[in-house]
């Protein structure tokens, strides 16, 4: 998996110098981050905030906890992979953290049945009144238009 993610050249992952402290500019070795190790976390992050608004309250626990969380696992995924000095899964650190502490914290403030029959629907709900005043609208402009 190293060796391929390593010889594929393409924006689907960030590369960054492990030994930049030891070797200043002149490093070689170099670590990996995919963007699935980004993207994936930031929209259930994302969603998490959603939630939170859901629930209207004034704070966003939810998601500043799992922000904190994926902080904590990416650190986890760097401090892993310098003290073994071989490639580690960013997934194996980040999935755990970034799922585990909005489920323990949602088990621990009573909101995990609310968490479980979350729908995000807000969007749809906008979506068709806006169809139903331009229907309106159209409809509107036609029987000007006809007279």
């Amino acid at each position: 998996m190293v060796t391929v993610a390593k010889s594929f050249e393409a924006p689907i992952k960030l590369v960054f110098p492990q030994d930049l402290l030891t070797n200043g500019l002149a490093a070689n070795n170099f670590a990996m981050l995919g963007l699935g190790d980004i993207v994936i976390p930031g929209i259930f992050i994302a969603l998490l905030l959603r939630f939170d608004h859901s629930l209207k309250r004034k704070t966003k626990t939810y998601f500043h906890a799992t922000v904190v969380a994926y902080f904590l696992g990416l650190m986890a995924t760097i401090f892993v992979m310098h003290i073994f000095k071989h490639a580690q899964p960013a997934l194996l650190y980040l999935v755990p953290a970034c799922l585990g502490t909005p489920l323990t914290l949602a088990l621990v403030k009573g909101d995990l049945t609310a968490m479980f029959k979350y729908e995000d629907s807000h969007d749809e709900k906008e979506e068709k009144k806006k169809e139903n005043k331009d229907t309106k609208q159209q409809s509107t402009g036609k029987k000007e238009k006809v007279k």
